[in-house]
C-alpha cells in the first residue's frame, strides 16, 4: 500500500503480524506470505512446491468449511431440521432418519 501522512517525533514504527508462539522466529520462506504467523515447526513448507500446494489445499478446505456452514444454515432456515439434533434419531427405537425432511431407509443396526 501507500505511505500514510503522520506526525514524525523522529522515531519509526513499523506493524508485525504476531506469532504462532510468543518469541517464535518466522522462518525466511513464510516472511512474505500472506496471513502467515510463522507456523511451520516441521519445516514442511521449506520446498516452494510445497509450499504452493499447501496454500491451494487451504483455500480449497476454507471453501468446503464455508459451503458445509451454508448448507446447515440453509436447512435450519428452511425449517427442514437442525444440524444439533439430526443425530439423535439413532438413540430413539422409533426414530426415523431423514435427509432434508425426506425419510431415509436406513438401518443402523445393517450397518
Amino acid at each position: 500500500g501507500r505511505p500514510l501522512a503522520a506526525p514524525c517525533n523522529g522515531c519509526g514504527v513499523q506493524a508485525k503480524a504476531g506469532k504462532w508462539l510468543p518469541g517464535a522466529t518466522t522462518p525466511g520462506y513464510l516472511e512474505d506470505a500472506p496471513g502467515s504467523f510463522g507456523f511451520d515447526p516441521l519445516g514442511l513448507a521449506k520446498n516452494p512446491a510445497n509450499l504452493q500446494r499447501f496454500q491451494e489445499s487451504e483455500l480449497i478446505h476454507s471453501r468446503w468449511a464455508m459451503a458445509g456452514v451454508a448448507g446447515a444454515l440453509a436447512v435450519e432456515l428452511l425449517g427442514l431440521g437442525d444440524w444439533y439434533t439430526a443425530p439423535l434419531w439413532v438413540f430413539d427405537p422409533s426414530g426415523k432418519p431423514t435427509w432434508l425432511g425426506i425419510e431415509i431407509p436406513l438401518d443402523i443396526g445393517a450397518i
